[in-house]
């Protein structure tokens, strides 16, 4: 496909925020943002310095390309670095711009996107969808830990998905009985957010679950993700009435996973603590994951691993900002044992094409939220992916 057209504009996020927006042959993707961000994500661009620089310096650039195979997508990335790259013009505008590559050469091709990186995938996948959410997502008047996750245990992805809308549904029923300040309101994911305490927030899941495994006779998995970077300051850990030290957070966290029984567990400690983890990590069976402590970036992936600090590796292309280094990220954890998440970001936008990336990559997990149209429409797609998959 030979890129004969290019511009970028700014247009508005999941949040309502400005963001980067790249349209490559007449087809438009964005780039997210994350309001909890690892301090090693790739540099993100004022979105209107971005697109002031993508149309005086990038428009004749991109249309000396002819993608091809994602080898053509690669040469352009190193292309793309050698005139200033994300220094230059962020991974923000790398991001979308490959995104709408994509989308461009999809419809080009006449093939869906996850075809470019597996023609014949296997669909595998578990969701994990943020529930109850609080920390940096809810401007701290939430609750302290991030989000609250389920995993419904079965491989009906469609089934998956509509039970864990079931489960939002019904914890909607009951913080409303149970916290008189509950007014319906949301995070910036769609999950809920309440004035209760964590622990009352872990017991009232449980009792849906109970419920949830009458309706369907499924086994749904609770996981956390504590975004802990959010909550370190100086050396401690500050909760909205408590100050743990490195310690006592560490004793929280594994008293958490055995009182709740925790599946997943994400984050638990500052993004440096790869000791720290390793210590959660080599205590448990439970899946502990990183995301602010790797930031889809190899080399601190491959720290981890030295470590032995973590099970499971979240991917988030925007992260790293290079929709062929996500998938290195991705084979590289698949190679070495660990388990790799690929996640939606807090300032989404409307694009489905995380789905496929997720098919493409096969990953066995994917944390796109349960609720609000921009994660509706990356679950939605995967639901038509499954279905013309299983034909």
């Amino acid at each position: 496909m030979e890129i004969k057209s290019a511009k970028a504009r700014v247009v508005l996020n999941s949040r309502g925020d400005p963001t980067l927006e790249v349209e490559i042959n007449s087809y438009s993707e964005a780039a997210p943002e994350g309001a909890s961000k690892g301090s090693g994500e790739v540099v993100y661009l004022d979105p209107k310095k971005a697109a002031e620089l993508f149309n005086n310096e990038l428009i004749d650039f991109l249309k000396t390309f002819d993608i091809a195979s994602l080898d053509d997508l690669k040469e352009f990335e190193n292309e793309f670095e050698s005139i200033g790259g994300i220094k230059r013009y962020g991974g923000n505008t790398l991001i979308a711009t490959e995104y709408a590559i994509l989308r461009a050469w999809s419809n080009y091709e006449g093939k869906p996107i996850y075809q470019f990186f597996n023609k014949n995938p296997k669909i595998n996948i578990r969701i994990l969808a943020n529930v109850v959410g609080g920390g940096a997502h809810a401007k701290g008047r939430s609750t302290n830990i991030q989000e609250f996750l389920v995993s419904p245990d079965t491989d009906n992805l469609p089934l998956s998905i509509f039970v864990a809308s079931y489960i939002h549904k019904l914890l909607g029923k009951r913080l409303e009985l149970l916290d008189d300040k509950f007014l319906y309101g949301r995070n910036d994911e769609g999950a809920w957010t309440t004035s209760l305490e964590d622990e009352t927030v872990f017991n009232i899941i449980k009792m849906v679950f109970d419920e949830v495994k009458m309706d369907y006779n499924i086994k749904v998995d609770l996981g956390i993700d504590f975004a802990a970077s959010q909550l370190y300051k100086d050396g401690t850990y500050r909760y909205k009435n408590k100050v743990f030290s490195r310690e006592d957070q560490i004793r929280y966290v594994k008293f958490l996973i055995d009182t709740y029984d925790l599946f997943y567990v994400e984050d638990p400690l500052y993004e440096e603590d790869f000791e720290g983890f390793a210590e959660i990590n080599n205590s448990t069976k439970s899946l502990i994951v990183g995301d602010d402590l790797t930031v889809t970036n190899i080399e601190r992936i491959k720290k981890s691993l030295i470590y032995k600090s973590i099970k499971g590796v979240i991917i988030k292309p925007n992260q790293i900002g290079s929709v062929v280094k996500a998938y290195e990220a991705v084979k590289f954890c698949k190679e070495n044992g660990l388990i790799p998440i690929l996640s939606h970001r807090s300032g989404e936008t409307e694009s489905n094409i995380l789905a496929h990336l997720a098919v493409g990559y096969e990953v066995p997990f994917v944390k796109f939220g349960i609720i609000n149209g921009e994660r509706i429409a990356k679950l939605n797609e995967l639901i038509r992916i499954y279905e013309s998959l299983n034909k």
